[in-house]
C-alpha cells in the first residue's frame, strides 16, 4: 500500500490527459555549448565512480589556464587512494586529546596542527590518474594555437564533441566515459594527425600537493618518487603499471587506428612518466584508457563499445527517473531554473552516483583532501530518492553498511552505545583530525533519514533486513549521546558541540535548534522501524523523544543555539539560518511551531537582504523552508537568485562563496537545489493536494513533472 501511495504521488503531478514529457527535448535544451575558451565551462564526463574533465580540445591540453581561472582538468575514480610516506612513524593516537564531556573525558582527534594531525588530516587522499593532452609540433597545445571552437556536451548521451581550428587546420574530437567502468574513450581526426604534427600525450603525476586543502595542484616535479612501468606493448595495446608509494594501479590503453605508443624519454632527457600515442597512417587516433587494480579488473572496451555504454547508461538515467518541464511557464525566470535543474541532475550522476559517498566537490577536483563530509550527505543523496534514482542512493549507503563495525567500535571507544559516524573520512572510514570535526553531530541521524527514504520507495522485508541494523545502531548512539539532567529529566545536546554554522565556541553550544529537532525526528523514525520489524518501542528512545528540550526562542522566533540571543534587530546584517533546517530539510514534527518558524524565516530573509541573501546550498535550504511554509513565490525567488555568489557556471557547476577559488565545483549547491526542486514539483506528505505544490498558482508557472517521489 505504501509503495502504491508513493507511485500515485509521483504520477498525479500531471493531469491524466497530459502527454508524457518529451524528456529528450528538455535535456537537449540545456546541452553545454562552448564557442570559445572558457575555463569556467570545462566539461565532465563520468559515471559516479569514474570521471574525466576536459577543456575545449576534448582532452586536458590547457591544464594551467583552466586551473588558474576556473575548473581543473582531472581524471579520477572513487577507489584509488594514496598516502604519503610516514618516515617519522606518526601515530593517529598523537592527534587525540581529552575533552570534558559531562563528568568524564573523551579522546577526540582535535590536534590538527601537530605533525601527526597534519599527516592524518591529509592522508589518505584520492590518487590522481593519467592526464591526456594534445602535443602540437612537439609541444603541448596552447590557447594561441586555437582559432575557433564549437564544442558541445550532449547531456542525453554524456558525450563531448569538440570541433576546433588549430593552426588553420580542422580538429574534431569525441570524448566519452563508459557507463559504469573506469574507461575513457577518445576519437580524434585532423590533417595534423595525418602529418604526425599532432599527437596524444599521456602522463602521470606523483600525487596531489595536499598542503593546499582545496583544489590542490598535481605534483609533477618529483619523478623519482613514483614509478610508471611499460609492462606490455603489443599491436593496439599497452599497459602501464603505476606505483606511487603504496598505491598501485594499471592504465591500459587500446587503440583501433594505426598508431604507435612510445615513451617520451630520450637520451638527452628522461621523462619516466610521459608517453606519446602517434598515428602511423591515416588522419585519426581512436583509443580507450582503462584504469584497474587488483579489485577492479580492466574493462576490455573499444571506443565504439564505450560510447555505446555511455549512451545506454544516460538513456536509462534520463528515462527512468523523475523529470520536470518548465517550457510552458511564462515567468521569465523559468528557463534558468530549468537549466540549473537539468544540469544539476547530470552532475549528480557524474560526481555523486558512485560507491563511495563523495567529497563536496565530487570527482571534479579535490576539496577537504578528497574526503567525504558526512554531515551534508542527506543533501547529497536525498535528491536521488526524489528524482527516482534510489539505486544510486543505495550505492552510497552501502559504504555506511560496510563501515558499521568500525563505527560501532569508535562509539564504544568514546563511551557511547551504537555507531558513531565520522564527520570527515576517506575510503578507510577513519575519522579525520580537526578542531571542528569531532564536535559535529548533525551527521549522526543522516543514515536513518536516508534508510527511511529507501523504505518509502521499497517498503519490503528485504529493505528492513538490509538497513535495520544501520537504523538501530544509529539510534542507539542518538539516545546515548543525549545527556540526561538528573534533576529535570531533560536530555540535552552539548556542550561541547559544533552546530551547523560551526561559528560558535564548542563550550557554548547547547541544544542547537536543528540538531535537537533532528534528534527527535531520527529517534521517531527508528521507533517506526522497530514497529515494522514487529518489535516493541525502545523505552530509552521513547524517554529521550519525550524529554528533549523545547527548541530555544526569543521574541517569538527560534534561536540557532540555546542561550545565544539577539540574532535579529536594527543595524544587524546577515543571520544564521540553520534553525530553519528544522522545517524544510526535515518535515514538520511536534517539536516545530509553524508560525514561529514563519516569523524566524521572515526575519532571516529580511536580515540577509531578501532573495539575494540565499547562496550556495542555502539556496536549496531556503526554498525548502519557504515551500513547506506555503510561500511558493519566495521559494521560486530564492532558487532563481542570479546574484554573483549564486551563479551557476555554463556547465552547471557553482563556486562556493566562502572559497570561490578553492571550491570551484561546490556540489552541495546542486544537490540542495535538486532537493528543493524535487519537493516543490513532486511534493511532500503534508503538501496541498495539487500538482507542483511548491510553485506559485498565479498562472505564470505551468510545471509539468513526472516520476518524482515526495519527501516526508
Amino acid at each position: 500500500m505504501k509503495l502504491f501511495t508513493l507511485l500515485l504521488a509521483a504520477l498525479v503531478v500531471l493531469p491524466a490527459s497530459a502527454q508524457p514529457i518529451d524528456r529528450a527535448a528538455v535535456v537537449a535544451r540545456h546541452a553545454v555549448r562552448n564557442t570559445g575558451l572558457n575555463p569556467e565551462s570545462a566539461l565532465t564526463v563520468g559515471n559516479g565512480d569514474f570521471a574525466v574533465t576536459v577543456d575545449v580540445t576534448g582532452l586536458q591540453s590547457l591544464e594551467r589556464i583552466y586551473y588558474d581561472n576556473g575548473l581543473p582538468l582531472e581524471t579520477r575514480n572513487t577507489w584509488s587512494w594514496h598516502s604519503f610516506p610516514n618516515p617519522d612513524k606518526l601515530r593517529f593516537e598523537d592527534t587525540l586529546a581529552p575533552v570534558p564531556f559531562h563528568g568524564r573525558q573523551i579522546l577526540y582527534p582535535i590536534h590538527q596542527n601537530t605533525p601527526a594531525g597534519r599527516y592524518y588530516r591529509e592522508n589518505p587522499q584520492p590518487m590522481p590518474l593519467g592526464q591526456f593532452q594534445f602535443m602540437l609540433f612537439g609541444e603541448v597545445m596552447r590557447s594561441e594555437d586555437i582559432a575557433t571552437v564549437n564544442q558541445t556536451l550532449d547531456l542525453w548521451t554524456g558525450i563531448v564533441t569538440s570541433k576546433l581550428t588549430v593552426r588553420g587546420q580542422p580538429l574534431e574530437v569525441t570524448t566519452a566515459a563508459h557507463g559504469s567502468a573506469a574507461v575513457l574513450a577518445v576519437q580524434a581526426r585532423s590533417p595534423l594527425i595525418a602529418s604526425g604534427d599532432l599527437q596524444v600525450r599521456v602522463r602521470f603525476p606523483y600525487a596531489y600537493r595536499t598542503s593546499i586543502a582545496h583544489k590542490p595542484p598535481f605534483i609533477w616535479e618529483k619523478p623519482e618518487a613514483h614509478r610508471s612501468t611499460l609492462t606490455q606493448v603489443a599491436a593496439g595495446h599497452a599497459r602501464i603499471a603505476r606505483e606511487s608509494d603504496g598505491t598501485r594501479y594499471d592504465t591500459e590503453l587500446r587503440w583501433s587506428t594505426p598508431a604507435e605508443f612510445t615513451s617520451a624519454s630520450t637520451p638527452q632527457l628522461a621523462a619516466p612518466h610521459d608517453y606519446r600515442l602517434r598515428a602511423t597512417s591515416g588522419d585519426s587516433i581512436a583509443f580507450t584508457a582503462a584504469f584497474a587494480d587488483t579489485e577492479h579488473p580492466a574493462a576490455n572496451e573499444t571506443v565504439a563499445s564505450t560510447i555505446a555504454s555511455s549512451k545506454q547508461a544516460w538513456a536509462d538515467y534520463w528515462t527512468k527517473g523523475g523529470m520536470v518541464d518548465l517550457s510552458q511557464a511564462t515567468d521569465p525566470r523559468a528557463k534558468e531554473v530549468e537549466r540549473r535543474t537539468i544540469q544539476s541532475l547530470y552532475l549528480m550522476r557524474v560526481n555523486y552516483g558512485g560507491s563511495f559517498p563523495p567529497a563536496e566537490t565530487g570527482l571534479q577536483h579535490l576539496s577537504w583532501f578528497g574526503k567525504h563530509n558526512s554531515e551534508v550527505y542527506v543533501f547529497h543523496a536525498a535528491q536521488f530518492y526524489q528524482w527516482g534514482h534510489v539505486d544510486l542512493l543505495e550505492k552510497g549507503l552501502a559504504w555506511y553498511l560496510s563501515h558499521l563495525p568500525k563505527g560501532i567500535a569508535q562509539a564504544k571507544t568514546e563511551g557511547f552505545d551504537g555507531v558513531r559516524w565520522p564527520k570527515m573520512s576517506g575510503l578507510d572510514g577513519r575519522p579525520t583530525p580537526g578542531g571542528i570535526n569531532p564536535y559535529i553531530i548533525w551527521n549522526q541521524p543522516n543514515p536513518i533519514y536516508l534508510a527511511e527514504l529507501v523504505w518509502r520507495a521499497k517498503p519490503t522485508k528485504e529493505t528492513l533486513q538490509r538497513y535495520g541494523e544501520l537504523v538501530a545502531e544509529s539510534a542507539k548512539f542518538l539516545a546515548s549521546f543525549a545527556h540526561r539532567d538528573p534533576v529535570t529529566g531533560v536530555y540535552h545536546l552539548g556542550p561541547p558541540l559544533k552546530n551547523v554554522s560551526e561559528s560558535t565556541s564548542v563550550e557554548l553550544v547547547r541544544n542547537p535548534t536543528f540538531e535537537v529537532a533532528f534528534w527527535y525526528y531520527g529517534l521517531q523514525l527508528a521507533q517506526q522501524w522497530r514497529q515494522r520489524q514487529g518489535l516493541d518501542p525502545d523505552p530509552l528512545w521513547a524517554d529521550v523523544i519525550m524529554n528533549l528540550p523545547p527548541l530555544p526562542q526569543q521574541d517569538g522566533r527560534y534561536l540557532e543555539i540555546e542561550g545565544i540571543r539577539d540574532l535579529f534587530g536594527p543595524g544587524k546584517r546577515g543571520a544564521p539560518s540553520s534553525m530553519l533546517l528544522a522545517l524544510g530539510y526535515l518535515p514538520a514534527t511536534p517539536k516545530i511551531d509553524m508560525e514561529t518558524t514563519r516569523r524566524t524565516f521572515h526575519a532571516v530573509h529580511a536580515q540577509r537582504g531578501d532573495d539575494g541573501g540565499w547562496v550556495s546550498w542555502q539556496m536549496g535550504q531556503g526554498a525548502l523552508t519557504a515551500a513547506r511554509l506555503g510561500e511558493p513565490e519566495r521559494a521560486v525567488s530564492i532558487l532563481a537568485n542570479t546574484g554573483a555568489a549564486a551563479r551557476f557556471m555554463p556547465s552547471g557547476y557553482s563556486r562556493r562563496p566562502r572559497d570561490p577559488e578553492g571550491a570551484v565545483a561546490y556540489l552541495p549547491t546542486n544537490a540542495a537545489y535538486l532537493m528543493a526542486m524535487g519537493l516543490m514539483a513532486g511534493g511532500w506528505d503534508a503538501a496541498p493536494k495539487v500538482p507542483a505544490p511548491g510553485f506559485p498558482k498565479d498562472g505564470a508557472w505551468t510545471v509539468r513533472a513526472e516520476g518524482l517521489l515526495p519527501l516526508p
